[in-house]
């Protein structure tokens, strides 16, 4: 039987959806979301379909460039944690480069999580307006002091208490993290410090403004 290009498109269409439905299963591994047989004519047809998560599953396919994606009329959910886990394997330093440089939030998002990212692109995440981005860049074991300290004043609260926990915060701002009534805990935390610094009292005995760091651990 002779196929119209109705019945092709239609069969793409159905074929692109289980596909997508693959890529949606929260129990597939990372490779079932991302697989290269996800042609062309699939990734256009998810890309305009009508269920939004079927979007934002395409939106971040690999073979994806950056003027495809941003075409796509995706929405990614604001609740906090919602990025991708760790690699379980190394990946290619020019992939993540792409994914840190995308104007896509996951992608950069999968990008933040790579530990020991070039020092350029943890600059850039330390300095994007997604607070996502910026805390998860601080994880960095090899995040600049300068930039470490910087982001223990960032306008995101779990940003600035992953900056106050990174051994790479400057002493003296360390220091005064003990005493400060929103970051003693994670201050406390930090790696850096030894254990006569973390139980000294915060405050001098008879100050009315709380307790010191030691009633607190």
């Amino acid at each position: 039987m002779v196929k119209t290009p109705e019945r092709i498109g239609e069969e793409a269409d159905l074929a692109a959806r289980r596909l997508a439905g693959l890529a949606l299963n929260p129990s597939a591994p990372q490779d079932v979301r991302q697989r290269a047989d996800l042609g062309p004519a699939e990734r256009r047809a998810l890309a305009v379909d009508p269920d939004p998560k079927v979007r934002l599953a395409v939106s971040v396919h690999p073979a994806l460039s950056e003027e495809e994606r941003t075409a796509i009329d995706y929405e990614v959910p604001t609740d906090r944690g919602f990025h991708p886990p760790a690699p379980s394997v190394p990946r290619e330093p020019e992939d993540v480069r792409r994914d840190a440089l995308s104007a896509h939030p996951m992608p950069r998002r999968k990008a933040a999580r790579v530990h020991e990212l070039a020092p350029d692109l943890v600059a850039r995440m330390a300095d994007h307006e997604d607070p996502e981005a910026r805390a998860l860049a601080v994880r960095d074991p090899e995040t600049a002091p300068a930039v470490v300290e910087r982001l223990t004043r960032d306008p995101d609260p779990a940003g600035r208490a992953e900056a106050a926990r990174h051994p790479n915060l400057p002493r003296p701002r360390l220091t005064e993290l003990l005493d400060d009534e929103e970051l003693a805990h994670p201050a406390a935390a930090n790696p850096a410090l030894d254990v006569a610094e973390i139980r000294r009292p915060a405050r001098t005995p008879g100050d009315p403004a709380g307790p010191s760091v030691d009633t607190l651990i």
